[in-house]
């Protein structure tokens, strides 16, 4: 019997279950890549095996038993959700460089070294202690070096662990690290939009004394707004370039919506500056408050698309109030698809697709340059 792991997402290689992770029609010595992801890397197949929160905790709580060195990915489009405090607790103890990658999705207007040091000031707020912060975009190779440069010092001749939340890019970061340091040329491992995507570790030789790269499977995050929908949606929702953001000049009685995924209604005794920042497939919606039931009655799924409208009869919602002193500019972040910065004293009910977790941040970027609406 054959035994060998899919190089593309970690699971052993079978041909009797269909149905089953790293399933191949023919097995053979010659086998590298299961079903699911040949077709997922030749054909842009959407996977219909994912992995489980219970898969990766049985694979994370093995890695840190070891003596590695930790890169710890996020995303920095949704950090507040994906710098999760149960992965943290698990690698506090450990040698960790933090990385946040898809810089990319970011205005190229912004300073790198604010939102570093902003990344040091949350890490601080919970006393995180980490070797290095780098900010990366896998996806265009931005400061890929800088970061090989530093696992280079770091690992201290150690096997290198990849870590994080599903859909951080953790896959294809370890990708891009292998075409930046290598002849290779075509992704080593399999990457998708699904949370999921990798199965199991994947372990690649990468270093001069035998040791690897060591990608592993990504904790579903239940407060994700994917979770609550389908993929159909998910391109909309997340970003695959910079994003253009939007600024509004928002005075009482004023209620901006992301599609139908949340709706920020404000009270405010002067007019205020608001900008989102979000994917620029993703519907912006202004109106009056006092139309906001029945905009949603209407239009959800519709208009306010996502939800589409097979989703929207099982969307349900959430209220939450939050109120800013104006002292500081802040951010009010939604888990899985955005954040809004807000200049201005005021008081915002919002209206948020239930399993979405929402918090308030110091602003990780200065004022948007971006023409107000």
């Amino acid at each position: 019997m054959i035994l060998r792991k899919c190089s593309g997402c970690g699971a052993q290689l079978q041909d009797t279950d269909p149905d089953k992770m790293g399933f191949i029609p023919n097995l053979t010595l010659e086998s590298k890549y299961c079903k699911r992801c040949f077709r997922l890397m030749h054909y842009n197949e959407l996977p219909k095996v994912v992995a489980k929160s219970e898969d990766y905790e049985r694979v994370i709580d093995d890695v840190i038993k070891r003596n590695g060195l930790i890169v710890f990915i996020v995303d920095i489009f949704q950090f507040k959700s994906t710098f999760n405090k149960q992965m943290i607790d698990k690698i506090r103890n450990k040698d960790v460089i933090l990385v946040a990658n898809k810089y990319d999705t970011f205005p190229h207007s912004v300073n790198i070294s604010n939102i570093v040091n902003w990344l040091s000031k949350e890490c601080e707020k919970i006393f995180f202690r980490v070797l290095a912060i780098h900010i990366v975009s896998s996806k265009k190779g931005h400061y890929i070096k800088e970061l090989t440069n530093t696992i280079d010092m770091a690992r201290r001749g150690r096997d290198v662990y990849f870590v994080g939340c599903a859909n951080v890019g953790k896959s294809s970061l370890v990708n891009s690290l292998i075409k930046n340091n290598t002849s290779k040329k075509d992704d080593v491992i399999s990457t998708s939009v699904i949370p999921g995507t990798t199965l199991n570790e994947i372990r690649i030789p990468f270093f001069e004394d035998n040791k690897a790269l060591i990608d592993t499977p990504g904790l579903i995050n239940t407060s994700d707004v994917l979770e609550a929908l389908l993929p159909i949606s998910y391109k909309k929702i997340m970003p695959d370039n910079e994003m253009k953001p939007k600024t509004f000049q928002i005075t009482d009685g004023n209620t901006l919506s992301f599609a139908g995924l949340a709706f920020l209604s404000f009270k405010c005794d002067d007019r205020l500056s608001v900008t989102m920042y979000t994917s620029n497939n993703l519907y912006i919606h202004r109106c009056k408050t006092e139309r906001l039931d029945d905009l949603i009655n209407t239009q959800l799924g519709k208009l306010l698309n996502p939800p589409t409208i097979d989703e929207a009869s099982n969307i349900e919602y959430k209220d939450i109030n939050i109120k800013l002193d104006g002292k500081d500019k802040k951010d009010i972040w939604f888990s899985g698809f955005g954040f809004v910065e807000i200049i201005g004293k005021c008081d915002i009910d919002i209206k948020v697709i239930k399993n979405t977790e929402v918090y308030v941040t110091n602003a990780i970027i200065g004022s948007s340059k971006e023409a107000s609406r």
